[in-house]
């Protein structure tokens, strides 16, 4: 469902980007092309020094940005493949035209920064909450496959990137779900029963608290319904309350920070037939940090949970860098972690290959040395927080089975990804103690199912 763009792309024509009410720069079409726009920093953002970078890949040191690297980077705010058709179609505007669905939608993307009109104040939309209730809510939800993110709707103007259906919302102190509107920010992101894969929410929602068990740092969740609509509600780590009122947050996802579309999100796009960032890539792109090693660490962690929970999904766009001023940057918390066993004609295979080994089965103690050299990481440090993570898992799963059982949302769910995960850790510990010779029998999934 592509749409003719409503008007030609003109070049000279520019967005601006901003922090609050401060403009941090502009992106400007350079020609026809949608393809063709740039970013150059405005250099009272430069000076300041409270500033902090849009990307690892955009220093504040150089004002201006090539296509090359600005149109990716700014692709991955929008939704993807088949719902960033729908939304151009809504529109009416080219799903590529990246330039012009910010236009209308970049008013609360992932991060800090607010994108519009070069000269239109933000006051000019009035950023403002609308509280729903439980009935409104529900019908919100049910709009979802057809109007993505309410696009097009009076004062939807916000963006969060994905091909799930998903809704960033506002959640009142009393626990009330509102829409975010005309700028206005987001605190929290709406995922509702995904009809394609059961028991979506559950399964979210075990990985995450697994994850907080083992005191790793994840994305907040909790499972509710309106009027009979499930849904998983997770709390944006983009966003804090300051003093009553909400503040963003930068942070960019690892296609952004490795410099890829989200179309090459996984190591190997098959359908395409092509290359996206791996393991080595994404642990590259943390050495342009001030905190390479301790980054490299905790992607590590994040990394293995996903491995010990069966989260094959877990490519590029499912880590994230937290950017703040003075260009610190920390790896974001854990989030978009699921289970893959418990769903039929779901690859097993990992997105991300550990050492040229895509089975967490076929993973012995061999490959964490070759992953540890391979990144610049010690053998002995990632042998030993291998064994350490694997053994914290194990011990915590019971413990979060039965939270999750006694809640209000109990499902049989629960025991059976307990189950696959409880198996993983086994087999991890297990082959880090032994090292067969032979070569592992073959492990690719050529025409593998993706999971959610």
């Amino acid at each position: 469902m592509r749409a003719d763009p409503k008007s030609p792309a003109v070049a000279g024509e520019k967005l601006g980007v901003w922090y609050a009410d401060r403009l941090v720069g502009h992106i400007e079409r350079k020609s026809a092309s949608v393809l063709d726009i740039d970013f150059s920093y405005d250099p009272a953002w430069m000076a300041a020094n409270d500033s902090f970078p849009v990307s690892i890949r955009m220093p504040l040191a150089v004002q201006h940005h090539e296509p090359a690297t600005v149109y990716p980077w700014f692709l991955n705010l929008l939704p993807e493949g088949r719902t960033l058709e729908m939304v151009g179609a809504i529109l009416h505007v080219h799903e590529a035209d990246v330039f012009a669905i910010l236009q209308e939608m970049g008013g609360d993307v992932a991060g800090a920064l607010e994108i519009r009109k070069l000269n239109e104040p933000a006051s000019a939309r009035k950023p403002r909450h609308r509280r729903l209730t439980e009935a409104e809510l529900a019908e919100a939800i049910k709009r979802l496959p057809e109007r993505p993110l309410l696009v097009g709707e009076d004062g939807i103007h916000m963006s969060v990137a994905g091909a799930q259906e998903k809704l960033p919302v506002v959640r009142y102190s009393d626990g009330g779900i509102g829409l975010a509107l005309d700028g206005a920010p987001s605190t929290h992101i709406l995922k509702p029963r995904n009809s394609k894969f059961r028991a979506a929410v559950e399964n979210e929602a075990f990985c995450l608290r697994l994850a907080a068990a083992v005191k790793l740092p994840a994305a907040e969740v909790s499972m509710h319904s309106a009027a009979g609509v499930d849904y998983l509600l997770v709390k944006r780590y983009d966003r804090i309350i300051e003093n009553g009122a909400v503040r963003r947050l930068h942070q960019e996802d690892f296609c952004q920070a490795t410099g890829f579309p989200p179309s090459l999100k996984y190591e190997w796009n098959a359908q395409i037939q092509r290359q996206g960032p791996g393991l080595k890539a994404c642990l590259d792109a943390l050495n342009l940090t001030s905190r390479a090693a301790a980054n490299k660490i905790r992607f590590m962690d994040y990394m293995l949970f996903s491995v010990l929970c069966g989260n094959v999904d877990a490519h590029a766009k499912n880590y994230s860098l937290l950017i703040q001023s003075g260009a610190a940057v920390t790896m974001a918390p854990l989030y978009d972690v699921m289970n893959g066993d418990i769903y039929e004609n779901v690859t097993r295979n990992l997105a991300m290959r550990i050492a040229g080994k895509q089975r967490s089965g076929h993973i012995y103690a061999r490959h964490w040395d070759r992953f540890a050299e391979d990144n610049g990481l010690s053998k002995t440090q990632v042998r030993r927080r291998v064994a350490e993570l694997t053994t914290a898992v194990l011990k915590a799963v019971p413990g979060v089975v039965e939270e999750l059982e006694k809640s209000n949302m109990p499902s049989p769910a629960y025991k059976e990804i307990a189950g696959y995960v409880t198996t993983y850790c086994k087999s991890v510990l297990s082959n880090l103690k032994s090292d067969p010779i032979e070569e592992d029998e073959a492990d690719d999934e050529p025409n593998a199912t993706p999971a959610p």
